[in-house]
């Protein structure tokens, strides 16, 4: 399933990505009756959409930038997704640059390490635990930096680059609180039926450390990313 994810990108590029698609926490089978012949193809009901039924909870997530911004972005994300990687590399150092430098946004990051991605659940577990070593962006940015290393390289490699405690990490990767956390975040995120990665979350920052906001799905160019950024300021009254 990673494979044709990565065959898809290779394939249609930004034009797919402009469209909001990313890797697919969804793993479909063709279902098939046998009662008679022919056999008829039972028709698959499409998943419910998206939507959050509940406000998400922001309090001990990674952010970059304060509780004192205007916007909160949540980004729902996995590690080993290409999509995601896209945004990281084109898209978040202008967004870092223009808004969450300038006190307008706060960027927060939830796990969602989908179940044919092999390494993505201990890039998550990494990159928690590497937060006890005030590097959890770094090994954020260095993840998906060696996205393409991860199988051969593995997390440790990574994180060694870094010159982190790897002792510590494998410590605290290996704690229940550190799964706990994880399993909050894909708890959350199935509650809200959010199955893509990238996911993002666009709503205005609340006091109470909770979210709500528009769903965007898929890495979009920074173009249109920028414009729901900016729709969203306006609507706060801030030019």
């Amino acid at each position: 399933m990673n494979q044709n994810c990565i065959q898809v990108l290779n394939a249609v590029g930004w034009l797919a990505v402009g469209l909001g698609i990313g890797c697919s926490g969804t793993i479909g089978l063709q279902q098939w009756t046998s009662i008679s012949a022919p056999k008829a193809r039972v028709e698959r009901q499409p998943p419910p959409a998206a939507g959050l039924t509940t406000e998400l909870l922001l309090s001990g997530e990674p952010a970059l930038g304060t509780n004192k911004t205007i916007l909160n972005i949540v980004e729902f994300s996995d590690f080993e997704c290409p999509y995601c990687r896209l945004f990281h590399e084109q898209v978040l150092p202008t967004l870092k640059r223009e808004y969450i430098d300038t006190g307008l946004v706060r960027f927060i990051h939830k796990d969602l390490p989908l179940p044919f991605h092999s390494q993505a659940r201990p890039a998550a577990a990494a990159a928690r635990c590497a937060g006890e070593q005030n590097s959890y962006w770094d090994l954020y940015g260095a993840l998906f930096d060696q996205q393409t290393c991860l199988e051969c390289k593995g997390v440790m490699g990574i994180a060694k680059d870094l010159n982190l405690d790897t002792s510590a990490l494998r410590t605290c990767m290996q704690r229940e609180a550190t799964d706990t956390l994880i399993n909050a975040n894909l708890s959350e995120a199935k509650l809200h039926n959010i199955r893509a990665t990238p996911t993002f979350i666009i709503g205005p920052t609340r006091s109470d450390e909770k979210h709500h906001g528009d769903i965007v799905e898929g890495a979009l160019p920074w173009p249109q990313f920028k414009a729901l950024i900016d729709q969203q300021l306006k609507a706060q009254k801030v030019e």
